[in-house]
C-alpha cells in the first residue's frame, strides 16, 4: 500500500516538469481566445459525483475473435470535490448499501488511483491499479442454462497490477478547452477541436492459481496458452484529434480518440512445461475522452468517461487483452469566493 501512495505521489510531482513552459515558441501558452473560451478558474466550484472504475481482461481466441472476459466487481463511489484557480480536491467513498452484491460477483480487493492533470495546454493521466478478484462476465456464452440472476463464476485468486501515465499536448490550446469538459473551470461557448499529441508508458501483470479457461470453454481456446504471471511493458508516442461540440453556448459533447503505437515488451515465466520467454512487438494503443453535460455561469452538471484498451493481438496465437476505464457523473455550482481566497493587490 505505501508503496503505490508513494508511486502516485511520484508521478503527480514528474508530470508538471513534463509540462513546464520553456522559451520555445511551440510550448509557450497562447492567450484565451474569448470567442471560444470563458474562463472561470477565479470561481470557487462545489460539486457532488459518483465515480465508477474499473479494469478489465479477456483472453482471446486470435482465429474467432471469441473470448473468455473478467471483471471485478464494480462498485460506485459517491463523494464531493472543490476547486479554486489551479487547486482541486475530490473526495469519494464507497457505501455498502450502494454496493451490496458480493453475492453474485464475488468479492474484489482494490487499490484503484486514476488522476487525470488538466491544464491550458496539457492532458495528463495517472493509472495505479492494484486488483484481487475477479468473476466471469460473460458465462452465458459457454455454460448451457445460466441463470443471470444467480451467482457469476467467481476467481478470488485472480490479481492484476497496472501502472501507467500518458501525456498529451493540445495544440489549439486558446481556442479547445479539455477543461471546460472534464473539470468544468472554463467554458467551451464555440465549437472547435485541437489535434493531440505525447508520449505514454505502462505497466502490466496477471496472476492466478489456475489458466483463465473454464472447463466448458476448453473446446473454444489454445489450451497452450497461459497468462499467469506474464508481465507487459508498453512505451510510445501517441497521437489523434479532440473536439467539443457546442449546442447552445450551454449544451456540449466532448469527444477525443488517441492511438499510440510502440514497442511492447512481454515476459512470459516458466509455467506448464514451457520455459520463460520474453520478446518484443509493435503495437497499438487507444486511449478515448468522452463527455456529456450542461455547463453555465454558475450551474454545471454532466457525465464524463475515459478508457484505455490494450492487447497484443496476435494473428498466430491466443492473447490477452486488457482495458481500464473511469466513468463519472456529477452536479456542481460556482460560487463567488469568499473573502480570504481572493488575492489582494
Amino acid at each position: 500500500m505505501w508503496k503505490d501512495i508513494l508511486l502516485c505521489l511520484l508521478l503527480m510531482s514528474a508530470l508538471p516538469s513534463w509540462a513546464q513552459e520553456t522559451e520555445y515558441t511551440f510550448m509557450q501558452t497562447r492567450p484565451l481566445n474569448e470567442k471560444f473560451i470563458v474562463d472561470y478558474s477565479d470561481m470557487l466550484s462545489v460539486k457532488l459525483y459518483g465515480s465508477l472504475k474499473s479494469n478489465v481482461i479477456a483472453h482471446v481466441n486470435h482465429e474467432t475473435e471469441k473470448e473468455i472476459e473478467y471483471k471485478p466487481n464494480e462498485s460506485l463511489n459517491l463523494g464531493f470535490g472543490v476547486g479554486y484557480r489551479w487547486f482541486g480536491l475530490d473526495v469519494a467513498f464507497n457505501f455498502r448499501g450502494v454496493n451490496h452484491d458480493n453475492g453474485q460477483f464475488g468479492k474484489t480487493k482494490r487499490f484503484d488511483f486514476q488522476s487525470s492533470i488538466y491544464t491550458r495546454k496539457f492532458a495528463g493521466d495517472i493509472t495505479i491499479q492494484r486488483y484481487k478478484g475477479y468473476y466471469l462476465s460473460n458465462p452465458e456464452e459457454y455454460i448451457s442454462n445460466f441463470d443471470p440472476d444467480g451467482p457469476y463464476p467467481i476467481r478470488p485468486d485472480i490479481s492484476t497490477r497496472r501502472y501507467g501515465a500518458s501525456l498529451l499536448y493540445v495544440f489549439n490550446h486558446d481556442k479547445f478547452s479539455f477543461r471546460s469538459a472534464f473539470i468544468y473551470n472554463e467554458r467551451q461557448i464555440k465549437s472547435t477541436g485541437s489535434f493531440l499529441a505525447g508520449p505514454f508508458f505502462s505497466y502490466f501483470r496477471m496472476d492466478a492459481d489456475s489458466t483463465l479457461i473454464i472447463p466448458e470453454a476448453e473446446s473454444e481456446f489454445d489450451l497452450s496458452q497461459d497468462f499467469r504471471g506474464s508481465e507487459y511493458i508498453r512505451y510510445g508516442l501517441a497521437g489523434g484529434y479532440g473536439y467539443n461540440l457546442v449546442l447552445g453556448h450551454r449544451v456540449f459533447i466532448s469527444l477525443s480518440l488517441v492511438i499510440g503505437l510502440g514497442p511492447e515488451i512481454k515476459k512470459t515465466p516458466e509455467i506448464n512445461g514451457m520455459a520463460a520467454n520474453t520478446e518484443s512487438k509493435f503495437t497499438g494503443r487507444a486511449a478515448t475522452r468522452i463527455a456529456i453535460g450542461y455547463n453555465a455561469p454558475k450551474f454545471y452538471c454532466g457525465i464524463s468517461a475515459a478508457g484505455v484498451y490494450a492487447g497484443e493481438r496476435d494473428e498466430t496465437e491466443d492473447y490477452l487483452e486488457r482495458g481500464v476505464s473511469n466513468a463519472k457523473i456529477f452536479i456542481g455550482k460556482r460560487f463567488d469566493p469568499p473573502e480570504f481566497l481572493v488575492r489582494k493587490k
